[in-house]
């Protein structure tokens, strides 16, 4: 059994649509081994050709271009394929995958990804937008920062543009420059534990009131980094209200003029968000977002909202 810290099951017993049960035979198995396909280097039918070639079998992800559940692989150990080293394929979650996805990216967009590191999202991005957009990659970790950039050069990403800067103060030099932007802020990872349980037993109750103030920073200088009319998707990785709801819910107290747009996608399982929480009331239009615990999909737990800004 994994061990949990009190406060975590204190936290837990306050969600009235969590199992804990569940989540926790959901979190002890591994995430499924997926993968995204590189279209900047090779049209997807061709790798997908080249992967069944050598022993591959795939199964369409249908939340997602180019994502597949990896059914069948020549090699134990995803990272140490060819497909890998060449940077034909991005060994990613599957639900992690859809935050690039919600935000509509258009061949030639210029996009930024606030909190970039590792480089999953960026990647992704990247293959979007074409070699006629651009994607500006940002983390405020130089250690980071090298991973992210080594990700991004693996798969080809000459359109694409590395910065080592505190995303709470892009917005001094990238205001109005973006037609989209990803924030997918640090958080208490809750809904990825399966990758280190480590958090369930570290959890304290005012982890996520810590970190709150930093993601709706974020959000703020991502959403002043908005061209007129521009999308921005808010995404965690955890299933803490006090990140999620509550963050969206006081950022639309101070921009009336946002919209949030319903995240309602294909094939994957998702949940109403919470109307109140800890003695707070959220805002009516957070129900538009989308909310899965790992549970649900056999994959990570996630929170996602996508906000295009006044004109």
């Amino acid at each position: 059994m994994i061990a949990v810290s009190e406060d975590f099951r204190i936290l837990t017993s306050q969600l009235i649509d969590f199992d804990l049960e569940a989540y926790l035979e959901a979190v002890e198995r591994p995430l499924p081994e997926c993968v995204r396909l590189n279209t900047l280097k090779f049209r997807e039918e061709k790798v997908v050709e080249f992967m069944y070639g050598r022993g591959w079998r795939l199964e369409k992800l249908p939340w997602v271009r180019h994502g597949y559940r990896v059914l069948e692989a020549p090699i134990s150990n995803l990272g140490d394929s060819i497909e890998h080293m060449l940077g034909l394929i991005y060994l990613q979650g599957p639900v992690s995958m859809l935050p690039a996805e919600v935000l509509d990216v258009r061949v030639g967009d210029r996009c930024l990804d606030l909190c970039a590191a590792p480089g999953s999202k960026s990647t992704q991005l990247a293959q979007l937008v074409g070699l006629e957009g651009v994607v500006v990659a940002n983390d405020v970790s130089q250690k980071r920062v090298k991973a992210l950039s080594f990700n991004l050069q693996r798969w080809g990403a000459v359109n694409s543009v590395v910065t080592l800067a505190d995303g709470r103060l892009f917005s001094r030099w990238g205001a109005g420059l973006f037609d989209r932007v990803l924030v997918d802020v640090p958080c208490s990872s809750l809904g990825v534990a399966s990758k280190d349980w480590s958090v369930l037993k570290k959890y304290r109750q005012n982890h996520g009131k810590r970190l709150q103030p930093l993601q709706l920073a974020l959000l703020e200088a991502g959403y002043r980094c908005l061209k007129a009319g521009g999308v921005i998707v808010y995404s965690t990785c955890t299933i803490m209200p006090v990140e999620n709801e509550a963050v969206v819910s006081r950022f639309l107290e101070r921009h009336p003029e946002a919209r949030l747009e319903e995240v309602r996608p294909e094939g994957l399982k998702w949940r109403r968000p919470l109307e109140e929480f800890g003695g707070e009331r959220f805002n009516s239009e957070v129900e538009k977002c989308f909310k899965c615990y790992p549970y649900d999909n056999g994959g990570e737990g996630f929170f996602i909202v996508k906000i295009r800004g006044g004109d």
